[in-house]
């Protein structure tokens, strides 16, 4: 009976292990790999450690030589670095670090890093396009590695563009670093057209370790759809105002999502729906499957007055609450919260879901009189509030302030939801 069993292993292990081998040869000395990093401006949002994005992402990619064998080609792009984004530049892309062995390449990849300032848009699409050509003429296999916080804010569809590397022999991986579903949909696409595999890092610490699994995976097989195949539908689960559908190869309008209609059926290819003032790019409607996009919510509580909602990286505005309405319905994204002169930074919107935010909150009793002037200003002495006979309330995102009643000065550190009553002494 031993001896059968022994048998029956050594078969196993003859039959599993060359498989297993094979598995391990896609991170070969044959590839060339073009990592291309977001530095665009949303990247300087802080993880809860106090980090930035940035921050995170520069020690990720000062290992990213080491992931590779030493005679691996790498090369290192980069977008959003060069432009800040009131400059609006769709075409801020350029190669921090031509391609080299990875074994020489390290010290000029760590200096790039180092160097790097996170501040313009996220023209992943031209990047893409520019992509193409950064490679060796030589080069056997051409891999991607793309790491993005966000969604395209540019011209262009990035899953058009990564359809045409494919079309190139080019593998896509993409990275998803601290997403919302709508960015996350978008890198998933563009890997998948490709043959390449999305990696999620959704907290931030973890970047360094997902970036060397996205440097080893393999290319896959890509599906391609059939001439005859079925349509498919796209769905939203929320429409509080007309959203046009378009076809993104040809730019025509297709139809509408509305209240009428939450459903269109529409045949496979990539689409892209005008939300407001957004864009959602990217959408890949599959042969009789259902695509579903989903909005967010956000609602702000403690408000007072009118709060703007605008993109972090393009300054758009897509929405406010105020005195009447406590909630608005949002695109997936990241966005600031305009208190009159305060921002809150970097709020997240999910898919799908609704997220429930409290103003901190000052309010003066009625009892206090005041000669000259009563306010809140920043630690640097910038006005953002002055009080007056109406209005003795003031909302603000958390963050450190002062209160002045004529000379009379009350430091504030004001942590979300929390209320400061000030009253006569």
């Amino acid at each position: 009976m031993r001896h059968g069993f022994v048998s029956k292993l050594l078969f196993l292990l003859a039959v599993l292990l060359p498989s297993l081998a094979f598995a391990q040869t896609c991170n070969t000395a044959d590839r060339s790999v073009l990592l291309i990093l977001d530095s665009s401006g949303s990247m300087n949002a802080k993880l809860p450690n106090g980090e930035t994005r940035i921050e995170v992402a520069k020690r990720a990619i000062k290992g990213v030589a080491g992931f590779v064998p030493a005679q691996a080609q790498i090369s290192l792009r980069m977008y959003g670095a060069q432009s800040s984004a009131r400059q609006k530049n769709c075409q801020d892309t350029h190669v921090a670090v031509p391609f080299a062995p990875a074994q020489t390449s390290s010290a000029a990849i760590a200096a790039a890093a180092d160097g790097v300032k996170a501040q313009g848009y996220t023209p992943i699409a031209y990047s893409l396009e520019q992509a193409a050509n950064d490679f060796p003429s030589d080069a056997k296999e051409r891999v991607i590695v793309l790491v993005s916080d966000g969604k395209e804010t540019c011209q262009g569809d990035p899953v058009l563009a990564a359809k045409a590397l494919a079309g190139k022999r080019v593998t896509v991986h993409t990275v998803g670093f601290i997403v919302d579903t709508a960015a996350r949909g978008q890198l998933q696409n563009i890997a998948r057209i490709t043959g390449g595999t999305y990696f999620d890092a959704p907290v931030g610490p973890e970047l360094p370790d997902t970036l060397k699994r996205a440097f080893e995976a393999c290319k896959q097989r890509v599906a391609t759809i059939p001439p005859n195949a079925k349509p498919g539908k796209l769905r939203t689960t929320s429409a509080i105002y007309p959203l046009k559908v378009f076809e993104s190869e040809s730019g025509k309008p297709v139809g509408q999502l509305d209240r009428a209609t939450m459903q269109l059926n529409l045949p496979a290819g990539t689409y892209e729906v005008h939300f407001g003032k957004g864009s959602w790019k990217g959408i890949e409607v599959r042969p009789d499957q259902t695509t579903t996009i989903e909005p967010g919510e956000l609602r702000i509580e403690n408000r007072v007055g009118v709060v703007r909602i605008v993109d972090s990286e393009t300054g758009e505005e897509h929405g406010q609450v105020d005195a009447a309405n406590a909630a608005v319905t949002l695109m997936p994204g990241l966005y600031n919260l305009r208190f009159g002169k305060v921002e809150w930074p970097f709020v997240k919107v999910d898919g799908g879901r609704t997220l429930t935010l409290k103003a901190a909150m000052v309010k003066l009793d009625g009892g206090i009189k005041w000669r000259k002037r009563a306010r809140v200003v920043t630690k640097d002495g910038t006005e953002v509030f002055r009080f007056d006979a109406v209005s003795y309330r003031a909302a603000l995102p958390p963050g450190e302030y002062v209160v002045e009643i004529d000379d009379g000065k009350i430091p504030f550190n004001a942590t979300e939801g929390e209320v400061l009553d000030v009253k006569p002494q």
